[in-house]
């Protein structure tokens, strides 16, 4: 082992391991700060666009083995 890998460690994730969004940011961001940064194409977005939506839990495959 060469000098110069001497003390390096694996980072550890200090949150969630799935995903890129720093979640701690956007839950304390204020529905002004998200309007505000929203992109264009959003800002005529009705209120009530969620209001019925109803939550898809895709299913799980199994992976198909070989005949």
């Amino acid at each position: 082992m060469s000098n110069s890998r001497r003390g390096l460690t694996a980072r550890q994730p200090l949150g969630p391991r799935r995903g890129r969004a720093d979640l701690k940011h956007l839950r304390a961001m204020t529905e002004a700060e998200i309007r505000r940064t929203a992109p264009p194409e959003l800002k005529d977005l009705p209120r009530d666009f969620w209001k019925d939506a109803k939550l898809v839990v895709p299913h799980r495959t199994r992976s198909r083995r070989p005949k």
